[in-house]
Parts: C-alpha cells; sequence; structure tokens
C-alpha cells in the first residue's frame, strides 16, 4: 500500500477516533473515489457511514452503506467485515442478510465462531425484542425470533437441541 494512502487511512481513522463519523465518512468517500481497488477504504466507509447515520442521525442512504461493505467484501472477504456487515443489517432490519454475513464470518474464523453465533443471537433477538415490543410477550408470537435465537446460541455452545433438552 502507498505511503500516501497509508497515511490518509490513518487520518480518517484518527477523525473517526474523535468522533467526528460524518467528516471521516467524506473523508472515506474520496479515499474510495481515489482508491476504488482498496477493501479498507470501502470498510471505513461504511463503519463511517453506519456510525454517522445511526448513533448522530446523518442522512445516509443504508443503501449506500451496504453497497460500500459489499465492496470491502468482494475485494478483501474478511471475518470483521462480514461481523460488521451483518451488525449493520441487524440495525436496519435486515435479519436475513444479517444471518448469511455471521455465518460467512464463522465460516472464515473458526476460532471466532462460536462468539460469532452468540453475538448474531443476542444482537438479533435484542433487535426484535426492540422493534416489536408487545408482541413479543405472546409466546407464540416471539416463537419463531426465539427458536432462531436459540439455534445460533446452541451452534455457539457446540450443543444439539435433544442435549440441550437432556441438560435442561
Amino acid at each position: 500500500m502507498a505511503k500516501d494512502l497509508t497515511e490518509k487511512l490513518a487520518a480518517g481513522m484518527k477523525t473517526m477516533d474523535t468522533g467526528d463519523f460524518e467528516k471521516a465518512y467524506s473523508d472515506f468517500r474520496k479515499l474510495c473515489n481515489e482508491n476504488p481497488k482498496n477493501a479498507e477504504c470501502w470498510y471505513y466507509k461504511a463503519e463511517c457511514g453506519s456510525m454517522a447515520s445511526g448513533m448522530f442521525g446523518t442522512k445516509i442512504d443504508d443503501k449506500e452503506i451496504l453497497e460500500a461493505y459489499d465492496k470491502a467484501i468482494k475485494l478483501d472477504p474478511q471475518c470483521d467485515y462480514y461481523e460488521s456487515y451483518g451488525m449493520f443489517c441487524i440495525s436496519i432490519g435486515k435479519y436475513d442478510e444479517a444471518e448469511v454475513a455471521f455465518c460467512k464470518a464463522a465460516e472464515i474464523n473458526e476460532s471466532r465462531a462460536a462468539n460469532l453465533y452468540s453475538e448474531f443471537a443476542v444482537e438479533y433477538f435484542n433487535s426484535i425484542m426492540a422493534s416489536y415490543g408487545e408482541i413479543m410477550e405472546d409466546p407464540k408470537a416471539r416463537a419463531p425470533y426465539v427458536k432462531k435465537a436459540l439455534k445460533y446460541m446452541l451452534k455457539a455452545l457446540e450443543i444439539d437441541p435433544e442435549e440441550a433438552k437432556a441438560l435442561l
């Protein structure tokens, strides 16, 4: 990687560290235009966009953020990229895409699989609970969501449903 690009990435990350995600997003968007084949540029653009729009209310189209994650993943399919993409998908209610992303991350980095499966289970379930509130108080209504979350908790523990029943 060219020294100039390394310095620009470091400067963008420093801006992120100060909490100015909107400026960092703008910086990384420019870096993506200048370096369209650099996965880090796309990843940090997506991360800044996610933070700026999620926590700070900046108007950044979800589709633009999803595309930035997608480009980063296509250029360099890393576990961390998939995990971040999955978390962003959960935050915007794209649960099926999140599930695929977390599974892909676990496939890439088997040593983190248990953590990734449990992270998906908890984040997915918390998001569902926050989104559907009162409906989730009805055991029948929440059953499919609990079932999916439980499936991934069991995968994280490497326990099949029969063994879990026996233990409970």
